[in-house]
């Protein structure tokens, strides 16, 4: 596997920083409302059964790191976060400078808090999949360290995930659980899901994602699992893609997995995927990077998006655009969350009464410019947009 194909690429290869912003650059929400900001690298945001909002962290790409995990009230998400985990590790890939650790999170079936923990297994907190003791008595009460969160398990799948043929590295991006308690790890750099065995805690590969129609590799970045009766031919698991560099456009896809590990595209044509959640109405909300810029060596302001896939019939809409690299998309209380990785920021809106905006000024930075004139023709014919009054 070519090793810039790893999403480490969305960190030390281009400049983390807590807060980063660049000068004479809009706001990267695209006018939605500021929740919170200062943050380092935000990648998930998940709810869980007790009215709790976890937000992961990657944090500055140096050693020894600074990854974290924090949590909210969900009707407090503007309050300051709770801090669950602080200094997680990070790891530094010696050929490349990519960097890797805190990724995505999940809420298990019995309520307890799963990380992807991605990189090469140089620490033994690194390369798989961990699960923490989230109940209120120790959460809520704080009866931890911040660094010292109730560990539970640890199993790491970076070495198992270089046994597969052909590939050379390990990323392990999200985790997602099945009804039988099994997980389930999206490897962004064996462009693998491999499969932790609830019984006995053995692993197995599930699913190889195959290149695109072009040779670009597939890079799975967000797995999250969907109901389903649990029959062996049931999609158990909807899994998006970023692809490899160069980050063509139209070439990501959305992709079903079933209990027994058959893949399938549900949308295809779509472009650097990073995240995804099901909506209320039982679509897929996915959030779009954008354009990478290579003398930057970043996704560029203002091209990221998120969309909407009807996973019936494939079909494509854009819910909200000029956004900067969003991640992290969450509903909570019919309004959709998201945060933006490089400026390090959390957004909300309601998707009923925040529509698409096609005045002069489209990213309403107070300016009209050809980012506005980028922006129209992308929305250029699209029925949702509204003028803004």
């Amino acid at each position: 596997m070519n090793p810039m194909a790893s999403l480490g690429l969305l960190t030390a290869t281009l400049g983390l920083t807590a807060g980063l912003s660049l000068a004479g650059v809009p706001i990267g929400g695209g006018g939605a409302e500021l929740v919170q900001s200062g943050l380092a690298g935000p990648l998930g945001l998940e709810v869980d059964n007790r009215a709790r909002a976890w937000l992961s962290q990657m944090g500055p790409p140096v050693n020894p790191g600074s990854g974290s995990i924090s949590w909210f009230y969900v009707d407090q998400m503007t309050a300051s976060p709770n801090a669950f985990i602080t200094d997680y590790p990070v790891a530094i890939n010696p050929f490349n400078g990519e960097a890797a650790g805190v990724a995505h999170v999940a809420i298990a079936a019995n309520g307890n808090l799963l990380l992807a923990a991605g990189g090469p297994a140089v620490h033994p907190m690194l390369g798989g999949a961990v699960r923490y003791d989230t109940t209120p008595a120790i959460v809520e009460g704080q009866s931890h360290a911040p660094d010292g969160a109730p560990l539970l398990e640890m199993v790491t799948t970076a070495p198992y995930a270089t046994t597969i043929p052909g590939v050379t590295e390990s990323n392990t991006y999200s985790i997602a659980e099945d009804n039988a308690g099994n997980l389930y790890v999206a490897d962004a750099g064996a462009n693998a899901i491999i499969k932790i065995d609830n019984a006995n805690g053995s692993l197995s590969t599930f699913a190889v994602f195959p290149d695109s129609n072009i040779n670009v590799q597939s890079v799975p970045t967000r797995m999250i699992s969907v109901p389903n009766d649990g029959s062996p031919g049931a999609t158990a698991f909807v899994i998006v893609e970023l692809t490899g560099v160069p980050f063509f456009a139209n070439e990501a896809r959305v992709w079903g997995a079933t209990n027994d590990g058959t893949l399938s595209i549900l949308a295809s044509g779509l472009s650097t995927l990073v995240d995804c959640e099901l909506d209320e109405d039982g679509s897929l909300l996915v959030c779009s990077a954008g354009q990478f810029d290579f003398v930057d060596s970043i996704f560029a302001p203002g091209t990221g998006a998120i969309q909407r896939v009807n996973l019936a019939t494939g079909a494509v809409s854009t819910v909200r655009s000029g956004l900067w690299l969003p991640t992290g998309i969450e509903v909570i209380g019919g309004d959709i969350y998201f945060c933006t990785f490089y400026e390090g920021n959390m957004y909300r809106f309601d998707p009923a009464n925040w529509p698409e905006y096609c005045d002069t000024d489209v990213n309403r930075d107070g300016a009209v410019d050809v980012n506005d004139i980028l922006l129209l023709l992308e929305d250029w014919g699209n029925p949702n947009c509204a003028v803004n009054p």
